[in-house]
């Protein structure tokens, strides 16, 4: 059966926000036809301008009978600040409480809240407007790290591509690991991005601080970690010694360089697992470890999950 998507949208709404997750879904339909349906929403029937100008038509009013499985709020600064009236929040209220889902992109998290003011739940917004939108949503436990976080039947995303991140894992939820995996190839993007995975990466972390010595490294340890890698031979990469190597990775990273070293593999790992049907063994070897048990002992201390169980359960 084909699920139906209402995207809603108002004045100022990023355009990233609306059709990355509006392309992901729709590519779906490529693998399995009629997958998923859309329409657009909008306060009125009146063309929408993103926060740039540009302008887009709307399907459907919030006041039309709208029968919709998921309801997705886009964000941009225009929805951050957007004023729903009372009738424009029982409207939108209706068709939330009659859809399977109910989900924000970036700051579309600030409309989300407002619609269920009285709840409670976990929720994330893109990192800079965090703040101020646990100032808002009282009654909201507002995370600032995650990528996407699900509560119940809401869902939420971090700022604007993870709003891709969110809807690879609903298809993924809906289809299976292998159309996800399909629409992410198609898409030329990276699956799996996990909804617990940091909104920044290890690379901004070192670029947004005080040093940017690690980030050679961590480029080359991106594309070598299948390799035997000694805490010095890194040191050597970028000409210090071990000591100070231990010292930038618990400054910047908070973390040693070779427990860096082994969250690389093990993320690989669960990729792997996810996407292919490769043997376990064989993803073991492929992400560097040299035996098989020593792999199990360290995925089940990062995931709180034995591969094997993973794998089975993976669906």
């Amino acid at each position: 059966m084909t699920k139906k998507i209402g995207f809603f949208v108002a004045d100022g709404f990023q355009a990233l926000d609306l059709f990355g997750p509006l392309d992901t879904f729709m590519e779906a339909n490529s693998f399995i036809s009629e997958a998923y349906s859309s329409c657009l929403l909008g306060l009125t029937k009146a063309p929408v301008k993103t926060c740039y100008g540009q302008v887009v038509s709307v399907d459907l009013d919030i006041y039309q009978a709208v029968e919709i499985d998921y309801l997705i709020i886009t964000g941009g600064s225009g929805m951050r600040q957007l004023h729903l009236s009372p009738k424009q929040v029982n409207a939108l209220r209706s068709i939330a409480d009659s859809a399977e889902r109910v989900l924000s992109v970036c700051t579309g998290a600030f409309v989300l809240s407002d619609l269920f003011a009285e709840q409670q739940h976990r929720i994330t917004t893109h990192w800079r407007h965090c703040r101020q939108l646990a100032e808002q949503a009282g009654n909201y436990q507002v995370e600032q790290d995650p990528l996407f976080i699900e509560s119940g039947k809401l869902w939420s995303s971090a700022g604007v591509l993870s709003g891709v991140d969110l809807a690879l894992e609903v298809i993924r939820r809906d289809f299976g690991n292998t159309i996800a995996a399909s629409v992410a190839k198609e898409l030329v993007v990276y699956l799996q991005r996990r909804g617990g995975q940091s909104q920044y990466s290890d690379l901004l972390k070192v670029q947004s601080s005080d040093s940017m010595r690690l980030n050679p490294l961590l480029e080359w340890l991106s594309e070598n970690y299948h390799k035997v890698i000694s805490v010095s031979a890194m040191a050597e990469r970028i000409s210090v010694s071990d000591r100070q190597l231990t010292r930038l990775f618990k400054q910047h990273l908070n973390s040693t360089p070779g427990h860096y070293l082994n969250q690389l593999r093990l993320n690989r790992a669960w990729d792997l697992i996810t996407c292919e049907t490769t043997s376990l063994v064989q993803v073991a070897r492929q992400v560097g470890f040299t035996s098989y048990d020593s792999f199990r002992r360290a995925f089940y201390g990062q995931f709180g999950v034995s591969p094997s169980y993973f794998s089975r359960n993976r669906q």
